[in-house]
């Protein structure tokens, strides 16, 4: 017989969307919730031979963090070339289990990756399935099925789309289908369609295009749901949303470009969205820290802009949210951002916290496993988070680390020793040679400032 553990005080939020109540006490047996006793009044009592492991009085109970935008290959990368270009994948592959440990100590029990190089992310979730290494529960899509249009095509044409890179380009639907059987060949949880691109040539003014058709994109998802797979895609363009809504998609990315009229049908297909606005407002807010250029950020201000204007509408009209943040890049690195989409669903997008919190649990869990996670509830799998505080009063709670009394996944409390620092390689830096151009008009302007501020000062200078 598989004994029972027992979380006992507390309050309970249980991700539903339903209001907290008082925990009595919550019985864990092997992996899964056995039993809850919450709400008003004295509840049943405690059996008396109860093994308390958790007591959590003073303090808030309720699911562990679900990221539903999670690039694990990516490695951190600061630019297209590091996303891209190096690193093999068995190297990205064993860095991904070390990062998937970072971010499950980060409170984030589950996690979606849509889309990566190789198949990294489908050999990080076996890897962790296997009990070889801890880490959150994760659903893995491999390379986004990209078209010269898509997101993902970044190298001039006569470069190509390495096999490295996170894009598969697929020219016309025969190859769309074979690289949907490839991929569920090799063991993905979904499929990744990069539905729109960006591009200075595509859209000089700023914005997204469509990068597939409306029958290409039919046949992608007919082809994955055929094969008993789900499809997500990544689509800016509020046409791109269109096609995607009428391609029958399982989740959208983004969105944030759709108008009012587009985000209604959105809205009534009950096809939720993840808009993934962390890493625009990590780069809006404190690019300038992490050395991005000038124009990146204000590009990213005007965008963040849109699509909090588009999004707000989307929300207050029925469009189901999901929080992710897009994690893996140098601006949004892993264990570090993962519960700050739920602060700007409730500071852009006008949410309560109990509605980010929702979105960020039971919404986010669809895209990994909606019926075993995302909400405490009997039978359900025991991973929780014990909160020093409430995050209904701050919901930036959330994002401190020494906030999270425990955490649990499976019925077992995570080990919260942090990993010692990764050492960068000197080929993880793209080939980037400087940040700037270097004219003689510079180095004299700056020799002239040095000397002028090096230069002794005179009686008659010093006098008022």
């Amino acid at each position: 017989m598989v004994a029972r553990h027992y979380l006992v005080g507390g309050t309970l939020i249980d991700g539903t969307g339903a209001a907290p109540r008082p925990l009595h006490w919550l019985a864990m047996e092997g992996d899964r919730i056995a039993h809850i006793e919450a709400g008003e009044g004295p509840g049943a009592p405690l059996p008396p031979d109860a093994e308390v492991v958790e007591n959590a009085a003073g303090k808030t109970v309720m699911p562990g963090l679900v990221d539903a935008h999670c690039h694990i290959s990516y490695g951190v990368a600061r630019g297209i070339e590091e996303q891209d270009l190096f690193a093999s994948a068995e190297y990205r592959a064993i860095r991904g289990v070390y990062h998937a440990r970072t971010v499950l100590q980060s409170g984030v029990t589950s996690f979606s990756d849509p889309g990566g190089s190789w198949f990294v992310a489908v050999a990080v979730r076996n890897a962790i399935k296997a009990g070889l290494f801890p880490g959150p529960r994760i659903s893995a899509a491999a390379r986004y099925l990209s078209t010269h249009a898509a997101l993902t095509d970044y190298f001039p044409s006569w470069v190509g789309t390495p096999r490295s890179g996170v894009g598969a380009l697929t020219e016309g639907e025969s190859q769309m289908v074979n690289e949907v059987r490839d991929q569920v060949k090799n063991g993905v949880d979904f499929i990744k369609i990069a539905a729109s691109g960006e591009s200075s040539i595509l859209t000089p003014g700023g914005g997204s295009v469509p990068a597939f058709n409306a029958a290409e994109l039919k046949v992608i998802v007919q082809e994955a749901h055929r094969l008993g797979r789900r499809v997500t895609a990544h689509a800016r363009s509020g046409q791109s949303v269109m096609d995607c809504v009428d391609a029958g998609i399982d989740w959208i990315m983004h969105a944030d470009f759709m108008n009012p009229q587009q985000a209604d049908r959105l809205a009534e297909s009950g096809i939720p969205c993840c808009p993934a606005l962390t890493f625009t407002a990590n780069v809006a807010d404190w690019g300038h820290i992490a050395g991005c250029s000038q124009a990146r950020i204000d590009r990213f201000k005007r965008d963040l802009e849109k699509a909090v204007t588009n999004l707000t509408y989307a929300h207050r009209n029925g469009v189901t949210m999901m929080c992710g943040t897009d994690s893996g890049f140098a601006v949004t690195p892993y264990g570090e951002w993962h519960a700050r989409e739920l602060e700007l669903f409730v500071t852009l997008l006008g949410m309560s916290p109990l509605e980010a919190i929702t979105c960020g649990t039971r919404n986010a869990s669809i895209t990994v496993d909606g019926e075993n996670t995302g909400t405490l509830q009997t039978g359900k799998f025991a991973d929780l988070l014990v909160v020093d505080g409430d995050p209904l009063a701050d919901i930036r709670i959330l994002q401190d680390r020494s906030k999270l009394s425990a955490i649990y996944l499976g019925g077992q409390a995570v080990d919260r020793t942090p990993q010692p620092p990764m050492q960068r390689w000197p080929w993880e830096r793209s080939l980037q040679i400087s940040e700037r151009e270097l004219y003689q008009h510079t180095v004299r302007h700056r020799a002239r400032r040095r000397l002028t501020s090096h230069r002794p000062t005179t009686p008659q200078e010093t006098t008022p």
